[in-house]
């Protein structure tokens, strides 16, 4: 019995301690809450005037631009008396109620452009349920100086009515502070004694208003330890890289890190992070004055920069669509108007043949590839021209046929005896047979009801005919041409332009922008919400390298980027 008491005597005691405890983390925090000073009351005679006690400014206008919420509320708190009168209609601006405010000049450029500023900050307040009530840049009623003038043209108040004004957007004040001392706001209220006879004819105080520095997060990203210097928004599945960021140089300035659970995991820079998944960082930066927060993702990927340089790679357009063929004799072949390229090795590349029929004018093209053959297929306003190389003498034919209305077309090169060519419309995919320059024995492939097709991309595996097409209802579906045209159906929301490849590697492989699967597991997300990045004029070229990777080549502004995606 008495080691019973003595062991609850301990935890009792323990519970005390811990509930006296307080890190130094939550100190902190409650720091950051005592700056929250967010508004101040004045109250004149039962008028009273709200508006927040601080505004912020940037230290540096050209770097970043610090955007403020402002408001002036004006209430009632009138004790009590007889039933407030009623008063009778006057001009505006002779005996209508005012409230006069002087000051806010204080908080912008010098010069002559200061009116229009303030002008057109007042302009961007709006009444709150009131339209009795007006806010405006005028004149001081005795002597005719520049203030901000509150009228009401109401008949009637009530002791406890209430009127707010709100800035219906942010606004960045320009004045550059000579010093951070508060500043003086001259409140007037003018002739509210037509309505309560028991307050003065003008009632006169002064608000002060806080001014200062916000704090500043210079740089917040993710880098690797191979490269600190350049921020990456996806790290390779398993790889840890360095949260980092940096404040103005404030010695008054701390920060946060919290992961995405919530947890402070940092005060100091840099914290190391295994990216397993996707994980998302809160930065929260404060200094005696304000807190801001800024947000990061870091996705987890399964691309990774290969970092060799590509050299002789040819620029792409955003009409073509860009694969990558490999041959037995392990040379990579590249089809960009209007030149076909060759590589041994995916990093140096040269020309191999020029299309002497290709087009000049074209809305689409893409190339397809086989052993014995090597095709274009371009489009235009009303045509297909479709051209074709022979591999010996690397001639050039091609066939011209009109159709109008296409968005895309793809040959299939699975039989050496037998061209078809898929065509892509919103409604759906048709499939035809070419024999000497016509189409023929067409199957048409709708599009679901209710969505229309985006993009469409096709694979000659050997023997075998596949096609994928992307529809606006955040869908992928992946069509066997060889087994009665059976289909998977592959969920890909959010889809991040119209991009779509079909590359077969140890598997077959749908890969968007975002997204990778696997068709023979129709649940497997491989690698979501990360694509590299590329220039929006240009579109990547994407292609097996052999069994285990997809190579990728992306151009991103002056540099091509070679990236792996390892299974």
């Amino acid at each position: 019995m008495r080691r019973r008491e003595g062991t609850e005597k301990q935890a009792e005691a323990g519970k005390q301690i811990e509930a006296e405890k307080q890190t130094e983390t939550e100190k902190q925090i409650e720091m950051i809450k005592q700056t929250e000073i967010t508004e101040q009351i004045q109250t004149a005679g039962g008028i009273h005037v709200t508006m927040p006690a601080k505004v912020f400014f940037s230290k540096d206008p050209s770097v970043y631009i610090v955007k403020n919420d402002f408001y002036i509320t004006i209430t009632g708190a009138i004790p009590a008396q007889k039933e407030p009168a009623e008063r009778t209609c006057a001009a505006k601006g002779e005996e209508y109620p005012a409230i006069y405010i002087k000051g806010f000049e204080q908080l912008f450029d010098d010069g002559i452009s200061r009116h229009d500023q303030m002008d057109a900050f007042f302009k961007m307040f709006h009444v709150n349920g009131n339209k009795d009530w007006e806010i405006g840049y005028g004149k001081f009623r005795d002597t005719e100086e520049e203030c901000v003038v509150i009228t009401t043209a109401s008949l009637s108040l009530k002791p406890d009515f209430s009127v707010g004004f709100q800035l219906s957007d942010k606004c960045a004040f320009t004045k550059i502070l000579e010093d951070t001392s508060p500043i003086a706001l001259d409140v007037y209220v003018d002739d509210f004694d037509s309505f309560f006879p028991d307050l003065d004819s003008r009632i006169r105080f002064t608000l002060s208003l806080e001014r200062g520095y916000a704090v500043c997060i210079e740089r917040f990203g993710a880098y690797m330890p191979s490269d600190p210097d350049t921020a990456v928004t996806a790290v390779h599945k398993g790889d840890s890289c360095s949260v980092s960021w940096r404040i103005e140089q404030d010695e008054k300035a701390s920060a946060f890190l919290y992961d995405e659970n919530g947890t402070i995991v940092a005060n100091l820079p840099p914290y190391t992070a295994k990216i397993d998944k996707d994980r998302k960082f809160m930065l929260l930066a404060y200094n005696d004055y304000c807190s801001v927060q800024q947000f990061l993702t870091v996705y987890r990927t399964l691309w990774s920069r290969t970092g060799e340089n590509t050299e002789g790679f040819p620029k792409t357009d955003k009409e073509g669509r860009f694969k990558i063929y490999q041959n037995y004799g392990g040379s990579y072949f590249l089809y960009v108007h209007p030149r076909l390229y060759v590589s041994e090795d995916c990093t140096t590349w040269e020309v191999y043949a020029e299309n002497t029929t290709a087009v000049s004018g074209y809305t689409f093209y893409s190339s397809a590839f086989s052993e014995n053959k090597f095709c274009v297929c371009y489009l235009d306003a009303g045509k297909i021209t479709y051209c074709e190389m022979n591999w010996e003498d690397k001639k050039w034919s091609e066939y011209v046929m009109d159709r109008s209305g296409l968005a895309g077309a793809y040959a299939l090169l699975s039989d050496p005896k037998k061209t078809r060519l898929v065509l892509a419309v919103k409604d759906g995919l048709a499939v035809y047979e070419l024999r000497g320059g016509t189409l023929l024995n067409g199957e048409f492939i709708e599009a679901p009801q209710d969505t229309e097709l985006l993009s469409a991309d096709v694979l000659a595996d050997g023997r075998k005919s596949y096609v994928a097409a992307v529809c606006g209802n955040g869908r992928v579906y992946f069509y066997d041409l060889d087994d009665d045209f059976r289909n998977n159906i592959f969920e890909c929301p959010r889809l991040k332009d119209d991009n779509i490849w079909l590359v077969k590697s140890n598997a077959v492989y749908i890969l968007l922008n975002g997204y990778v699967f696997e068709v023979n597991d129709r649940e497997k997300f491989m690698d979501m919400h990360y694509f590299p990045e590329f220039m929006k004029e240009t579109r990547p070229a994407v292609g097996a390298f052999d069994r285990e990777v997809i190579r990728g080549i992306f151009q991103n502004g002056e540099r091509t980027e070679s990236w792996n995606y390892h299974f």
